[in-house]
Parts: structure tokens; C-alpha cells; sequence
């Protein structure tokens, strides 16, 4: 914290003085500011939402719950467009990125339709929104006004 907030920007002072240092804090401070923001509104609405489940136990990796628990608590925004996914970094596809960890971006955007077919086949619920949209959903979470769905992994066990 020392170093990034005043050992980076003192350069600066001793260049441009007092303002050249004021100016370099501000920067950073903005920088710092406008990067949170963004990788909030980036990952946090992909989880959240009334629309959506969370989970209270553990499954078994690579299981059929966890494969369920992957598009059931998690959400897609807009996609399918290079310029769309470009913009959002390809974090749009979180579905596919909980399902496939290790996948690439393009290998995320071809599989996208895939998955939206296999959950359509099987009736499992695939959540896909534009950014805004689930930033307003978060919200909806966080002052208390909705709460996300808990998943009953007995039902599950139940079905098989």
C-alpha cells in the first residue's frame, strides 16, 4: 500500500513538484477506483441474483452435481459476438468458464450454444441477462429485498 500510493507517484514530485505528485495520487486513486468497479460488475453479477442458487455443502468434482451446480449458480451475459464478448473480456461466458476452467476464450464462445442446448433438453434452468440487468439483480441481493435460492442436494440424490 505504502509503495503503489507513495513510493510510485514520488518520482513525480520530484519532477513536477507538489501538483505533479497530487496529480499522480489522483490518478491512481481513479485507477484504483475504476479497476474495482469494473471487476466487480464483472464477476459478482454472474453470481448473484435471485434467479439463481448457492450451496452449502460440497459436491465430488467433475460429478453430475457439479456440473449442475456450475450452470445453476452462475450466469452468461450477452454473447456470441466477437465485439460482445471483446468488451466484456470474454467474462460473459461464466457458465462455460465454472463448467470448463480450462477452455479458451474462443473455445468458451463456440461452446456457449452447446451448453444452451443440453440444459434446454434436460429442463436445467440457463440463466443469460445483459450486465445491467444483473447488476440490478446483485443489488436486489445486497440490501435484502431478494435472496438467492438454496440448493437441496438431497432432492438430487433422491432423483438418481
Amino acid at each position: 500500500l505504502i509503495y503503489r500510493f507513495i513510493i510510485t507517484p514520488l518520482p513525480f514530485y520530484f519532477i513536477f513538484g507538489p501538483s505533479g505528485f497530487n496529480n499522480a495520487m489522483v490518478n491512481l486513486l481513479l485507477a484504483d477506483l475504476l479497476t474495482n468497479v469494473h471487476s466487480f460488475i464483472a464477476v459478482v453479477p454472474n453470481h448473484a441474483g435471485e434467479d439463481l442458487y448457492y450451496f452449502e455443502d460440497h459436491c465430488e468434482p467433475k460429478s453430475d452435481e457439479f456440473f449442475l451446480r456450475q450452470v445453476i449458480g452462475s450466469v452468461d451475459f450477452s454473447a456470441g459476438s466477437n465485439p460482445v464478448d471483446f468488451f466484456h473480456g470474454f467474462l460473459n461466458y461464466q457458465i462455460e468458464h465454472h463448467l470448463w476452467p480450462d477452455l479458451s476464450m474462443l473455445s468458451y464462445q463456440r461452446a456457449h450454444p452447446l451448453v444452451k442446448d443440453i440444459c434446454k433438453k434436460y429442463n436445467v434452468p440457463f440463466v443469460q441477462h445483459n450486465v445491467f440487468y444483473r447488476v440490478y439483480k446483485t443489488v436486489q441481493i445486497f440490501v435484502g429485498e431478494n435472496s438467492m435460492r438454496q440448493f437441496d442436494a438431497s432432492l438430487l440424490k433422491a432423483r438418481t
